[in-house]
């Protein structure tokens, strides 16, 4: 079983909302809170992959967003797989350059149907054209504008947010808005997250 490193960015490192649980069902985890991360830290090398967390913290929010810095560094610094899921996802693309915004409309905590436009590793098992209910809670969101251009290809979208997933176009990098983890919301249960967080350990960490 593969081993990977959650960087939790949520503010109270105690919470993981349930991504922990999910990612030990097809890995090794091991938890470091975002505010441990120095300028002088190095993943430990017996790690195959590394998942950012999502955070109630806005990355549109200046001040919030300097809490950030050194996560930025390790992802730009990272040489392994890598997965980031809704702030952690919004983190990537922030690292390489791309554009961030806020919605108009929140979407809080529902399925929302996604569109795969690529099925690529992530998406194995899924169809291209696809729409598959998946969770979502956010304010914010990686714009489509320039993102070709910073080295990143579109994924999947859907009708509240145009970029829902993310593949950095030479690095095994993925960025999804959804919450993979939760697959289950007021009685509502869709399991397709879970899916996929199988696939990135099994598609893209064990080649």
């Amino acid at each position: 079983m593969p081993k990977a490193l959650l960087v939790n960015c949520y503010l109270n490192s105690t919470k993981t909302d349930g991504l922990l649980e999910a990612l030990e069902q097809f890995s090794q985890c091991t938890l470091l809170p975002y505010r441990e991360i120095s300028q002088d830290y190095r993943i430990a090398n017996d790690i195959d992959a590394v998942v950012i967390s999502g955070s109630e913290a806005r990355i549109v929010d200046p001040l919030q967003r300097a809490q950030f810095g050194e996560v930025l560094g390790l992802i730009k610094n990272c040489n392994l797989p890598l997965f980031g899921i809704c702030f952690g996802h919004q983190l990537l693309g922030l690292a390489f350059g791309a554009k961030t915004g806020s919605l108009k409309n929140l979407v809080i905590n529902r399925f929302e149907n996604v569109r795969i436009l690529q099925t690529d590793e992530i998406f194995d098992g899924f169809k291209e054209g696809q729409v598959v209910p998946l969770s979502e809670y956010h304010n914010d969101y990686v714009l489509k504008d320039e993102l070709d251009s910073v080295g990143f290809a579109l994924l999947a979208d859907s009708a509240s947010c145009e970029v829902e997933a993310i593949k950095h176009k030479t690095k095994p990098f993925y960025g999804v808005q959804f919450h993979p983890e939760r697959v289950a919301i007021r009685g509502e249960v869709h399991p397709e997250g879970h899916k996929i967080i199988e696939n990135f350990f099994k598609g893209v960490v064990r080649r």
